[in-house]
């Protein structure tokens, strides 16, 4: 899938460049791209809502459980904020991509939206290689440093794409706490980026 979104991308690109796409697409794209994010926020509830397992685990949960959320959007921040120093962008743009806690499709859109579609595309990539070097460190966390530990890389794909992974590498317990940090993620990334851009 990953793999799929970065063809897309590249697609755009080149289509963009030698004018492949119809005018109407062009003219309406800032349309299309809110309609579309409120399809995909629509879609992520109804995908939450209908599985009343993860739900009842959610609420089921140890308490500190929720530490493990609070100590990964705290890390990422401050991750945000000095990478901010060793690269040609603002704190604030690099903190909204930072917020986007893995979460590519989504953080990316808002920023494209919001700020410019080059900081759009830095934030995509940035997030998509945030969740691939995260699915890749997972079995090395777990086995040398902490299952729990494993689970702050993923971000907000900690609930999702990880979380299979994270389950047969760091156990079931850390699974039950990383669906809880990608839900708690998840929920944050439209309200935190925007809110961080508009500051």
């Amino acid at each position: 899938m990953i793999f799929l979104m970065i063809i897309a991308v590249i697609c755009g690109v080149l289509f963009a460049q030698f004018g492949f796409l119809p005018t109407f697409l062009t003219e309406y794209s800032g349309n299309i791209t809110d309609y579309s994010l409120y399809l995909l926020l629509l879609l992520i509830g109804y995908d939450i809502g209908r599985d009343k397992e993860s739900i009842m685990r959610l609420v089921s949960a140890d308490r500190y459980a929720f530490l493990v959320p609070f100590g990964t959007i705290v890390g990422t921040l401050v991750g945000g904020f000095v990478a901010s120093f060793f690269l040609a962008i603002s704190v604030k743009d690099s903190l909204a991509i930072a917020a986007g806690f893995g979460w590519y499709s989504l953080s990316a859109v808002i920023i494209a939206k919001m700020k410019s579609a080059d900081l759009g595309s830095i934030a995509f990539l940035s997030n998509v290689s945030r969740e691939i070097i995260s699915i890749m460190l997972v079995p090395y966390l777990a086995k040398y440093v902490g299952p729990y530990v494993s689970i702050a890389p993923g971000g907000a794909t900690t609930m999702d794409t990880a979380l299979p992974i994270i389950e047969k590498y760091a156990g079931s317990s850390a699974a039950i706490v990383a669906f809880i940090n990608g839900f708690i993620l998840s929920a944050l990334v439209p309200i935190l980026v925007p809110f961080i851009l508009n500051f």
